[in-house]
Order: C-alpha cells, then sequence, then structure tokens
C-alpha cells in the first residue's frame, strides 16, 4: 500500500480514537496499534 491511503487510513483511525468505558483497555491498545503504524510508515519513508 503505498504512503498516501496508509496516512488517510491513520488519520481516519486518530479521529476515532475515544476512550471505551467498558473495556479502557482497548484505548491503550489502539493507540499503541497507531503509534506503531507511525512509526512503521515513517521508516518506510525513510528508507526511500
Amino acid at each position: 500500500m503505498s504512503p498516501t491511503p496508509r496516512i488517510a487510513d491513520i488519520a481516519r483511525r486518530l479521529g476515532q480514537l475515544r476512550p471505551d468505558w467498558s473495556n479502557p483497555e482497548r484505548y491503550f491498545e489502539n493507540r499503541s496499534e497507531i503509534e506503531r503504524d507511525l512509526r512503521r510508515l515513517a521508516k518506510h519513508l525513510e528508507n526511500q
């Protein structure tokens, strides 16, 4: 997948990130997943 759709997907997920009061850990799991994806994308772009 090229960087543009990946960035759009990450932005969408970030915009939807909300605390989940029924499962508080889910927020932190989702936040960590977004952070991991951003780091992967940055590394990919650095290597180009």
